[in-house]
C-alpha cells in the first residue's frame, strides 16, 4: 500500500532496549534508518524502554507538533498496553500534552503482514525442506503480567495452520510459559524443525536463553555480535534435524510494517490534521545559536564549528591536540552523523555503555558534519536529548521528577522499588551516580519535593566533564532518575526488607 509522506510530522518508534546487550536495540535504530531514507516524516526519533532516550525524554527532542508513536514490540501485552501509555502519559488513542499531538498505534507484531515474514524468514533458512515434513515452531517469551503477550503469536499458528502453506504442524511455544521451547522434541512429529523467535531482536533471549532450552548450546554465551548461532544450521539434535532462525524482527521489512500501521491508525481514525506551529523554533537552529553564543563542549564531547572544509567538526575533548593538524592527526575520519551510535554504544575497553553519560567515551576518532541538522542528530546519539533538555532547562519549561514520582508509577517487578527508604536512596546516590562512579550527568531531581539530596559529589557535579567554564559547554542533565538507577533501587529495597526480616 502506497504511504503518502508526513511531511510536518515525526515518528517516534519505541523499543525495549537492554542494559546488558548492545544488539537488543539495533533493529529498532535499523528500521528508524530506513525509514528515514524514504524521507516520508520531518522527523524520525528511537527511544527505550530500557536505554537513552527515554520515553519521556524523547519527546523534548521532536519539533513537530503532530508525532504518530509506534510501538516497535512483537504482541499487544503489558508493555503496550500499561508502561508505554504510562510512561507518555497517553489518554487514549490520540492524546494532546504540551502543544503536541500524541498518535498512539498498535504494535508492529500484530499486523496481518508479519504472517509473510515468518514464512519469508522459515524458507531462507530451510529452502529444501518439504513443508509437509516439517513442524514450524513460532517461539516467543511469555508471560503471566499480560494475557494477551502471547495472542500474537497464536493467532499467527492459527493463520499460517489454516493457510495453504502446507506444514505438518505449526506450533506456538514460549520460554515462560506452558508449552515449553525446551519441549521442541517431544512437540514435534516430524523429523525436520524449524523454529522462528517472534522477537524483534536478536537479543539476549534468541542468541543466548533459547539456544539453551533447544539444546544447541550448554550454556548462555556471549553478546549477539559475538556469536554464529543462526549460521550453523541443521542442529542434529535430540533424533530431529533442526533448524533455528534469526529473529522476525531483524527482516528489513519491518520498516514496512510500521508505515502499514500508521496507515491503519489513518484509516480507523482519521486523524484531525495537525497543521505545524511556525512560532517553535527547531532544535536545529537553537544548537546553531547556542554554538555561535560560544558553546564548545557537550560531555566528553568537543564541538569545533568551520573545522577546514566542513561547518562542523566533533572529537574527544582529549583529542583536541590532533583534531586540528593536517588530516586530523590520524584521527579516523567519519563523514555525517551515521557512526555517532557505534562510536557512542562501546568504551576504549569494549565495555557496553548502555547510559550514555558514563565518562568512558572512546578517543580516536573525529566526525565532520556539513549542517545543525548532522549535527544534532549525531549528537543525539552520543548524548540522547540533552540538547532538547538543555534548552527546555534553559527556558525554565523543563519537568522534573523526584525520585518518588518516578518510582511512585513503576509496575511489575520494579514495583518493589518503591520501598526504598529515604537513607537507603541517599546512600545508593553516593554509590552509583556522579563522576567518582562513571556519571557524568548533573542531577535536578530531589527525593521528593521536600527532600533533597545528601551533599555528595554526585550531588554537586554540573554535568561538564573536564572543567570547562559553564558559559562554555552545555551540561549532562539528568531530569528523571535512570531506569538504571531504578534498577539499584529495586535491589536495594529487597536488601532493606531481608534485614528488618532477619531482626524479627
Amino acid at each position: 500500500m502506497h504511504f503518502t509522506p508526513k511531511p510536518d510530522s515525526a515518528l517516534l518508534i519505541i523499543g525495549h532496549g537492554s542494559t546488558e546487550n548492545p544488539d537488543s536495540s539495533t533493529p529498532y535504530f535499523a528500521h528508524a534508518d530506513e525509514i528515514r531514507r524514504r524521507n516520508v516524516f520531518a522527523e524520525v526519533h528511537v527511544c527505550f524502554w530500557k536505554e537513552e532516550p527515554s520515553m519521556r525524554e524523547a519527546i523534548f527532542m521532536i519539533d513537530a507538533s503532530e508525532i504518530y508513536i509506534v510501538p516497535d514490540f512483537i504482541s499487544e501485552g503489558y508493555f503496550t498496553q500499561d508502561v508505554i501509555p504510562r510512561e507518555l502519559q497517553l489518554d487514549g488513542h490520540t492524546t494532546k500534552r504540551g502543544g503536541k499531538t500524541l498518535h498512539y498505534c498498535l504494535p508492529v507484531g500484530v499486523h496481518p503482514s508479519m504472517t509473510g515474514l515468518i514464512l519469508r524468514r522459515a524458507k531462507e533458512i530451510a529452502p529444501d525442506l518439504s513443508p509437509s515434513e516439517t513442524t514450524l515452531i513460532i517461539t516467543g517469551h511469555g508471560t503471566g503480567l499480560n494475557q494477551n503477550s502471547t495472542k500474537a503469536i497464536k493467532d499467527q499458528v492459527d493463520l499460517i495452520s489454516s493457510s495453504e502453506e502446507g506444514y505438518a504442524m505449526v506450533i506456538d511455544a514460549y520460554m515462560e510459559e506452558q508449552p515449553f521451547i525446551a519441549n521442541w522434541d517431544d512437540m514435534s512429529p516430524t523429523k525436520n524443525v524449524v523454529v522462528v523467535p517472534f522477537f524483534i531482536s536478536d537479543g539476549l533471549h534468541s542468541y543466548q536463553d533459547i539456544p539453551v532450552m533447544l539444546g544447541m548450546e550448554v550454556k548462555v554465551g556471549p553478546a549477539a555480535s559475538q556469536r554464529e548461532v543462526f549460521r550453523h544450521n541443521p542442529h542434529l539434535l535430540r533424533e530431529k534435524t533442526l533448524y533455528y532462525s534469526s529473529s522476525i524482527g531483524t527482516d528489513p521489512l519491518i520498516a514496512d510494517v510500521i508505515l502499514d500501521q500508521i496507515l491503519d491508525f489513518d484509516a480507523k481514525y482519521s486523524p484531525t490534521p495537525v497543521f505545524p506551529n511556525t512560532e517553535i523554533q527547531p532544535h536545529s537552529q537553537l544548537l546553531k545559536k547556542l554554538i555561535r553564543s560560544g558553546l564548545r563542549q557537550i560531555g566528553q564531547i568537543q564541538i569545533h564549528p568551520e573545522l577546514c572544509e566542513f561547518s562542523y567538526g566533533l572529537f574527544h575533548l582529549d583529542d583536541e591536540g590532533l583534531a586540528t593538524q593536517p588530516a586530523f592527526g590520524g584521527l579516523e575520519h567519519f563523514r555525517g552523523p551515521e557512526m555517532a551510535r557505534y562510536l557512542s554504544t562501546y568504551a576504549e575497553n569494549g565495555e557496553y555503555r548502555f547510559t550514555k553519560g558514563k565518562i568512558n567515551l572512546r578517543r580516536g576518532w573525529i566526525m565532520t558534519l556539513d549542517n545543525e541538522h548532522e549535527l544534532l542528530r549525531a549528537l543525539d546519539q552520543f548524548y540522547p536529548a540533552c540538547v532538547a533538555l538543555f534548552n527546555e532547562n534553559q527556558n525554565g519549561t523543563l519537568p522534573i521528577e523526584d525520585l518518588r514520582e518516578k518510582l511512585n508509577r513503576q509496575t511489575g517487578m520494579y514495583r518493589f522499588a518503591r520501598s526504598i527508604s529515604d537513607e537507603g536512596a541517599q546512600n545508593l546516590i553516593r554509590k552509583v551516580c556522579g563522576p567518582a562512579h562513571n556519571c557524568a550527568k548533573k542531577i535536578l531531581w530531589k527525593i521528593d519535593c521536600e527532600t533533597p539530596l545528601a551533599n555528595s559529589e554526585a550531588s554537586r557535579f554540573n554535568g561538564i566533564p573536564g572543567g570547562a567554564a559553564e558559559e562554555k559547554a552545555i551540561p549532562l542533565l539528568c531530569r528523571e532518575a535512570c531506569n538504571h538507577f531504578v534498577a539499584e533501587c529495586r535491589i536495594a529495597a529487597k536488601q532493606e526488607f531481608d534485614l528488618k526480616a532477619a531482626k524479627v
